[in-house]
């Protein structure tokens, strides 16, 4: 969290403890922060406040809007679509609703990343309920076309609902609402507070209940509010204007890095040439992503090899995309931000080719 965004937590959490579903005047004052929250989201959104619920998390606004969508339509339709590569949030949801007697059907990335919109699309037909299509991926940055996407699916069948996981690319892309109709987002990927998500919901969108309980959000996710973190969340949201500048700064940020793991021999890029900038995956065949960011971590640089959501496991993005084992486990994932120098990536630079030199390799079993 930003300093600005960590005072306003403690303010909340310090000085306003009523219930904000409550009568008395500290509900009152409570709900008020979360409803000026509520405003300030929908805003940077792009819709009205009426369709923002709050949530715990992102996991939790997609859990939301994936069983509330194919319950509440299964009466006529038994299909629900997906790419490869979404977040565990999504796959683990939509593949439980196996167990309910969906089909489900998905689309893997091709080996350069991205996913093919058509082929998305046209698996969309009059028995499809639902389709799941994340704006950025969490761990090369690709960018699917979504907006041509949900325009596709919505000629095809207007009833089928469109999901969007949005928790990556909020703040630092624009994506137009247009016929999508649920969209998930995440406090902590724009500097607020973890534990604190949203979901979008299209006015007058049918989603059956999944939680039973006091009503709150209106009724779509019973539980009290955490009001300090929704308080986070759109201090966060208000101080992380998504601007030009901004845009420049990233994108030259990772054309350096781009340019530099393209000069050391052996290290090969994994996330698509025309990805968010936000994002740049790559492997280093022969080495264990742990052993390198372990390695990194000593000199105060810290990356990733994929979700965190998938400690210790193989990346599902890569594995879906076809790469070899000695490829995927050797993935590095590097994630930007507005703060971040072009010294920093000097220094990254610098620390994996020093990793490249000292850290022992094991060879590949029939090339990379």
């Amino acid at each position: 969290m930003t300093p600005e965004v960590a005072e306003k937590v403690f303010e909340v959490l310090s000085g306003v403890f009523g219930n904000p579903s409550s009568l008395y005047d500290i509900g009152f004052e409570a709900q008020q922060i979360v409803e000026n929250a509520r405003g300030v989201v929908a805003t940077a959104l792009g819709c009205d406040r009426s369709e923002i619920y709050f949530t715990s998390s992102g996991t939790e606004a997609n859990n939301l809007a994936i069983l509330g969508a194919a319950r509440a339509r299964k009466g006529w339709g038994d299909t629900v679509v997906m790419t490869g590569f979404e977040h565990p949030s999504v796959t683990a949801t939509v593949e439980s609703l196996s167990r309910e007697g969906f089909l489900i059907r998905r689309v893997d990335p091709s080996a350069d990343g991205n996913v093919n919109v058509e082929a998305l699309s046209e698996l969309c037909g009059r028995s499809t309920v639902l389709c799941c299509c994340m704006a950025m991926n969490n761990e090369t940055g690709a960018m699917p076309d979504i907006m041509r996407m949900a325009r596709q699916i919505k000629q095809c069948n207007p009833r089928t609902v469109v999901h969007c996981d949005l928790v990556q690319g909020f703040l630092k892309h624009s994506f137009p609402l247009r016929h999508l109709d649920t969209v998930s987002l995440s406090a902590h990927k724009v500097h607020g507070p973890k534990g604190t998500g949203a979901l979008y919901r299209r006015r007058g969108l049918n989603l059956e209940q999944v939680y039973f309980g006091g009503g709150q959000e209106s009724g779509l996710r019973s539980g009290t509010e955490n009001v300090a973190g929704i308080a986070g969340f759109g201090s966060a949201v208000e101080l992380n204007e998504l601007t030009p500048q901004t845009t420049q700064h990233i994108s030259s940020l990772n054309k350096k890095l781009r340019e530099g793991i393209q000069s050391i021999e052996g290290l090969i890029i994994n996330s698509p040439t025309d990805a968010s900038p936000w994002i740049l995956n790559f492997s280093m065949p022969g080495m264990r992503s742990e052993t390198v960011i372990r390695y990194l971590a000593q000199r105060g640089i810290y990356v990733s090899s994929g979700s965190a959501c998938h400690k210790g496991e193989d990346s599902p993005t890569l594995t879906a995309m076809g790469l070899s084992q000695h490829r995927i486990e050797g993935a590095v994932r590097v994630s930007f931000e507005a703060a971040n120098t072009q010294d920093d990536v000097d220094q990254l630079l610098g620390a994996l080719n020093d990793a490249w030199k000292e850290v022992v390799r094991v060879r590949a079993p029939g090339g990379i």
